[in-house]
């Protein structure tokens, strides 16, 4: 039986890349790699410069398109991680998932409002690119 290989998505939202993300990136590429997955950074402006030692990790993927492009014929087989979810992840996902996607650190949906943590105030980007990709209500 061939083994399914996972992917993790980080759509990166922002139009520059700090040193802190940056770090958490290169923590997910290596910690995915070490487990035969994939680690995909999506949406990554052109004209964004990543640094060297993040671009040639292995297991990274660096894409320009947007999640809702790259997974448009594949959205059952996409899990959004969100934390206010009424369900926990379980093992048994893990055969119904093939890409588990993260658009940053979320805060629980009030009124249909998602919100980046850290954010102050709100700028709504992480709502802004679920309601794009997912029929959120």
């Amino acid at each position: 039986m061939t083994p399914i290989t996972k992917t993790y998505v980080v759509e990166h939202l922002d139009p520059e890349l700090g040193p802190w993300s940056a770090l958490e990136y290169r923590t997910i590429a290596e910690e995915s790699a070490l487990d035969g997955a994939t680690f995909c950074l999506s949406s990554v402006p052109r004209d964004l410069t990543l640094p060297s030692d993040l671009c040639t990790l292995q297991g990274l993927v660096v894409e320009h398109r947007g999640v809702e492009e790259i997974y448009a014929d594949s959205k059952d087989r996409v899990c959004l991680l969100d934390p206010a979810a009424k369900a926990e992840l379980s093992v048994e996902d893990a055969m119904l998932f093939d890409v588990f996607l993260f658009g940053g650190i979320l805060a629980p949906l009030f009124d249909r409002k998602a919100f980046l943590l850290g954010d102050d105030p709100p700028r709504g980007k992480a709502y802004a690119f679920i309601s794009q990709f997912a029929d959120v209500t």
